[in-house]
Parts: structure tokens; sequence; C-alpha cells
């Protein structure tokens, strides 16, 4: 639910004048238009989610469905009283960004965003919010309607899913590291005993097994540079910014582009699974771009503000619009996806040099 007003610290007391209370003002069709609003209440009444309009621009609550109580665990009267009442519930991590997703829609009365609620009990549910504009004959706005429905079961799942995929990538990564790494470091070190054997007596061949043994090294590297990729260092306290340099350093030699890094120092993040999904945002912003864009200079940048922290990945690629594949489309959903997890918004933004920039921030207290 997100109700459009100029001050969320005003308190307002608001009355509910219902369709009936307007019947001697209008004209004609006064029946039908009760019986449409008897019509309309059972309606909102039999679905779980929240109904809701106000005048705009003062906010007026005109009507709330009954699913506010269930949903929010909080009265319709409450609301009705004071309009903030919603705002008030929110999850302090996602207050400031509905606040500026608000602010920033408030002419165009549209707003489509999901956000938490933390109710009295201390439950925290997800809320799928979305207004439209209702206006008169001359095309102006004059009331909102809005719908706000919970979808704390959805995310759950959908969270379930990409701990799971997560959980299988760092599996994947340790057996790649304690597995195929170790057996390829044992070949290539009896590879060099062996070059070393036949050094006095098949100099030719030695050198073949040179070769061999080179080759071996390479393909070391590449293996260890996955795993580390797949299964990264310890990513609370200061490990995301380490994990992010070892990300840009194993990308320019992996993918054969110049991949910079600039993390400031002292981010440290408490919650490992906010960590992981700023991980995995820069590394689907690096892999895409690379794949999508034909980016051939990277730069992700981390950095702390108060509460606050900006994760960006600036490529010089091709701009975002560009980006038409398919893959492309459902890298940046799952991107987005986990920006919201871990208490933030992702954004992506010409580049004004060339390219793309993306950028993921988040609410995460220091300490």
């Amino acid at each position: 639910m997100a109700v459009f007003h100029p001050n969320v610290n005003q308190k307002t007391e608001l009355p509910l004048p219902g369709l009936s209370e307007m019947l001697p003002q209008l004209h004609g069709h006064a029946a039908d238009l009760l019986e449409e609003e008897q019509g309309f209440r059972q309606l909102a009444e039999s679905i779980g989610a929240v109904f809701w309009m106000t005048d705009f621009p003062v906010s007026r609550i005109i009507y709330v469905s009954p699913g506010y109580e269930r949903i929010w665990g909080r009265s319709c009267a409450s609301l009705r009283a004071c309009a903030e009442d919603w705002f008030d519930a929110i999850h302090d991590e996602d207050r400031e960004r509905i606040l500026h997703a608000v602010s920033a829609k408030r002419d165009s009365g549209e707003l489509d965003e999901e956000y938490r609620i933390v109710r009295p009990d201390g439950d925290i549910r997800w809320i799928h919010g979305r207004v439209f504009p209702v206006r008169n004959e001359a095309g102006e706005i004059y009331r909102l309607a809005g719908i706000a429905e919970d979808i704390t079961s959805r995310k759950r799942l959908e969270q379930e899913i990409i701990e799971i995929g997560d959980r299988d990538l760092s599996r994947l990564g340790q057996d790649l590291h304690d597995g195929i790494c170790q057996q390829l470091v044992s070949i290539a070190f009896a590879s060099d005993l062996l070059r070393r054997d036949l050094m006095a007596k098949l100099p030719s061949e030695a050198v073949r097994v040179a070769r061999i043994t080179a080759l071996l090294d390479n393909a070391i590297t590449q293996a260890r540079n996955l795993s580390h990729t797949l299964c990264p260092v310890n990513l609370v306290g200061n490990g995301l910014g380490v994990a992010l340099r070892e990300l840009a350093m194993s990308t320019t030699r992996g993918l054969r582009v110049v991949c910079d890094a600039d993390c400031e120092e002292g981010v440290l993040i408490r919650d490992h699974a906010a960590a992981t999904h700023l991980y995995r945002i820069a590394l689907e912003a690096v892999q895409s771009a690379v794949k999508h864009a034909n980016a051939s200079r990277l730069l992700i940048s981390l950095r702390r503000e108060g509460d606050n922290i900006h994760l960006a990945i600036t490529d010089n690629g091709l701009d975002a619009d560009s980006r038409n594949s398919h893959e492309a489309g459902v890298e940046l959903n799952i991107m987005k996806y986990r920006a919201t997890m871990a208490g933030g918004a992702l954004e992506v933004h010409p580049n004004p040099f060339g390219g793309t920039v993306v950028t993921c921030s988040c609410a995460q207290k220091a300490g």
C-alpha cells in the first residue's frame, strides 16, 4: 500500500465518507450507484488484498478494505485517523526507498513497489503495492486508488530458490578447488619431474613436456579463478571488498578485458545473505556487460555513506536499451530481485562516457 501524502509527519483527522452520504447530491442513477458501491464493497471485503482510495492531493482516506487489518495488523480506523499509519509500519531498511519513490511519482499518481512492513506483533510481511490515478472529465487527477497484496509466501519461496542456487554454486566452487584443481596440480608436478628426467637424455622431448606443463599451469590458474568466483572468501566483515577485488582480477585474466575495483576500506557488512546478494549482483553485471554489451573496460566500486552501502558496476559497452537479448533481460531481473532481498534497489543508468552504470544501494547499518 502506498498513500501519497505531502508530509509523512503530518497527522490529520480523516473522516470516512461513503457513497451513500453523497446520494442527495447525485442526480439520475442514485440507486444504481448505491448498488454498485455495495457490490464493490462486497468484492473488496472478500478478497485478501487491501483496496483503498484517497482524495488527491490532500490524501484524505475515502475507503480502505478490511484486508488492511489482516495484513498490517492495524485497524482501519487508525488509517482513517492518520493516513501515514501505513508508512509507519514500513521496515526501517525500506522506508527511505519507498518515501523517495512516492515523492518521485507523486505528480503521475502511479506507483509499483515491493517493500516490507513490520506488524505490531513483530512479524515481517512483504507487500506489493500499486497505485493508479483516477481522473475527472477534465483529465485531472482527483483521486488515487490502490491495491496492496501480501506476497510474503512468494518471497520466501523465491528466497529459498535463490539460496539453493547459491549453495549449489558454492559447493561446485569448493569441489572444483578441492578436486579438479588438486588433481591438475599433481599432474603438473609429475609432468615437471618428467621434464627434468628428459633434459639430459632427450632435450627435444623435454621441451614438449615443458609446453604441456605450461598448459597445465594455465588450466590450474583458470580453475582456481573460477572456483574463487563461484565460492568467494567469507563475505561478512570486509570480505565483500576483498571478493570484489578478486572478481576484478579474475575477470581481467579470464575474459581478456580491463576490469578494475575501487572498494573503500572499512565497508563492513554483518549480514552474510546481503553480502552474498551484492557479490552476485556484481558478478552478474560484469558477465552481462562483457557477454551482451561487448564491454572492454569495467569498474566495480563499493562505498558506504552513513547506513547505506552503494555498489556500482560501470562499463563502456552498449547502452542498456541496445541489449535486446532475452537472456540479458532475465539477468537484469535476477539482479533486481537480489537487490530487493538485500534491502535495497537496483537502478540502471547510461554512462555519460558511453556504456551503462548498474547501481545497487541498500541500507546496512555499520558495526
